[in-house]
């Protein structure tokens, strides 16, 4: 198949170095981001970006922020940028079946971002293991808003906080499902 190269080269990667990313560079992950498609061009995405201060060192947002990694995602705390994505459902389309479409509307805007982070070179790493009720504290968000997800943003590099067995998943082949396990054709019960 002859696949978008962003898409083919793209992957959550642990392995970002500490290199700094400049603010132009994730302004133009925001742009990305900002022509995402949502219903009715409602846009219902937030994001929270913190990085360094004008100095170069960490902004106490980030520190704070980094504060709020489970154990698992510590490698996180390396990257130069991190970013809250949240939203309140009332932003965006509501319809029956609990179709929020708040939640994916921002999946897409995060997509588009990290398609932009390939393109740039960059990483773009999506978490949820982070303490959302912390980072809602640090970061101001008013009681209404959900913090969806948390993404790391650098530069590939390497990552002296990645456990081994985290070293031997970013060196492994990527895995996908095969498409007859998640696509059917015409009716749930048959596979593409």
């Amino acid at each position: 198949m002859n696949l978008l190269p962003e898409l083919e080269a793209r992957r959550a990667s642990r392995m970002i170095g500490d290199a700094p990313v400049t603010a132009e560079e994730v302004g133009t992950l925001l742009e990305a981001a900002r022509l995402a498609p949502s219903c009715f061009n409602n846009q219902p995405w937030h994001f929270v970006v913190c990085g360094p201060s004008a100095d170069g060192s960490p902004a106490p947002e980030l520190t704070a922020l980094r504060e709020t990694l489970n154990e698992g995602n510590r490698w996180a705390a390396q990257a130069p940028f991190l970013v809250i994505l949240a939203t309140e459902t009332s932003l965006d389309c509501r319809l029956d079946e609990g179709r929020d479409y708040a939640y994916f509307d921002c999946g897409l805007a995060a997509m588009a971002l990290m398609l932009e982070a390939a393109r740039l070179g960059l990483v773009a790493h999506p978490m949820a293991g982070y303490s959302a009720s912390k980072a809602r504290k640090a970061l101001g968000l008013p009681k209404a808003f959900v913090p969806l997800v948390l993404i790391a943003i650098g530069r590939p590099g390497p990552n002296g906080a990645l456990a081994p067995w985290q070293v031997e998943k970013e060196t492994a082949p990527r895995e996908r499902k095969p498409i007859p396990e998640f696509a059917h054709r015409g009716r749930w019960d048959a596979s593409w």
